[in-house]
């Protein structure tokens, strides 16, 4: 994975998406939630655009053989509809796959694939005051994307 990469899109979600909770669903071809921090209105939009169906819920810190897996879309909704009234204490994205680990206040942690050979696994958009749209992308081949409509702001942000 592009180091430099990682190390923006790690910075900008444990910034943004720590103490957000899940404020609507949105069902079309994939599963789109956005976000919404109750504690702190200068959080931006955010929305999770979830195009995979392997994911994995539960405690990923003791059990070491967890893994993701295929789950009915009936199975994913409902998992998200439970997990609306949970605020998000940690997230992370995983070093050798860019697995999005989403950590709830029940202690439960939320795996979003992020490893596809042909397809893109998950989409984070945000709305940032300065730097405009950004987005960060599992693309295939177990690569991170970010994108930014002022990527020059955003690059100098992984140097503070």
């Amino acid at each position: 994975m592009n180091k430099e990469d990682h190390q923006l899109a790690r910075k900008l979600v444990s910034t943004y998406l720590t103490g957000t909770q899940i404020a609507t669903l949105h069902l079309t071809g994939f599963t789109s939630i956005e976000l919404i921090n109750l504690y702190d209105a200068t959080i931006p939009d955010i929305s999770i655009r979830i195009e995979t169906d392997r994911l994995y819920y539960g405690d990923v810190e003791s059990t070491k053989d967890w893994v993701v897996r295929h789950m009915p879309k009936e199975e994913m909704l409902q998992l998200i509809v439970r997990l609306h009234t949970e605020r998000i204490i940690a997230v992370r994205i995983g070093k050798a796959a860019p697995h999005l680990f989403l950590t709830f206040s029940s202690g439960k942690t939320l795996v979003i694939n992020g490893s596809d050979t042909y397809y893109e696994s998950w989409t984070i958009d945000m709305k940032l005051p300065q730097e405009g749209l950004v987005s960060i992308v599992a693309v295939p081949g177990d690569e991170l994307a970010v994108f930014a409509s002022d990527h020059t702001m955003l690059l100098d942000q992984t140097h503070e």
